[in-house]
């Protein structure tokens, strides 16, 4: 993997005011590297950690499931518990999926979900099941679903996915669906139309079901899947600055 000394987990102890970033599939913490190191300007404690198969070698990743990576989630979550009165979690892609299983069984003031999954828009993808009897990985060559080049040309995940492994986020997926009534945290949610990774009715989905009083769907235009990564990234990062200022508040 390129530039692994960049994927690796992210831990900066400010205040008793923690936020758990979750990365997406084949990317990694550095994802959120810019939102990280500007909430912890402000004096939060930052937590990114690097879920299990991700950040060495495409072949790691073929090995776990996604109890796995809810196993990650779980120790960087009960982590920062260690330091932090409260604890809002950012989620992007399969990170969203698992902030709300997290939220979903564990105690969390916030959650914020950027491009969350629960259905697959590639109908490639979505027949994986029967993909992955035939073959072992498919070709990400042409970098991550982002619409700014500089940005799609610097990110930091891996050039192939294996199937396996996506049937895992598809297990995932449908597992979390059945969690979603156990959602009581407030949660702001962010999702472009023009994602070409996850269906936008994830997110209307996921609005639509869980039982949070406090919640916000916000539509993106000007991007593509990943959001911290894309055109609209500082917009985002502003709205989750006067969210997270609210919850830290109260």
């Amino acid at each position: 993997m390129k530039d692994s000394e960049k994927a690796k987990s992210i831990f900066i102890k400010k205040s008793a005011k923690g936020i758990l970033m979750l990365h997406g599939f084949t990317a990694s913490p550095n994802d959120f590297r810019h939102y990280a190191d500007r909430l912890s300007s402000q004096r939060y404690t930052v937590s990114v950690p690097l879920l299990k198969g991700h950040g060495t070698d495409v072949e790691d990743l073929h090995r776990v499931n996604w109890y796995d990576w809810f196993s990650d989630v779980k120790r960087a979550y009960f982590q920062l518990n260690e330091h932090c009165q409260k604890i809002v979690v950012l989620g992007q892609s399969i990170g969203g999926t698992l902030a709300l299983h997290l939220a979903s069984h564990y105690k969390t003031d916030g959650l914020v979900l950027l491009a969350p999954g629960l259905f697959f828009k590639n109908k490639a993808t979505r027949a994986i099941s029967i993909i992955s009897k035939v073959k072992k990985y498919i070709d990400k060559t042409d970098g991550p679903d982002i619409m700014n080049p500089v940005s799609r040309r610097n990110a930091v995940g891996y050039t192939k996915i294996p199937t396996q492994s996506i049937n895992e986020v598809a297990r995932l997926f449908k597992h979390v669906k059945e969690d979603l009534a156990e959602v009581s945290s407030p949660v702001l949610i962010f999702h472009s139309i023009k994602d070409h990774v996850i269906e936008y009715k994830s997110s209307e989905y996921i609005y639509k079901n869980i039982s949070s009083k406090k919640k916000r769907l916000q539509t993106l235009y000007n991007s593509y899947h990943v959001l911290s990564l894309d055109n609209e990234k500082n917009i985002i990062l502003k709205e989750i600055e006067s969210f997270v200022k609210v919850l830290f508040s109260q």
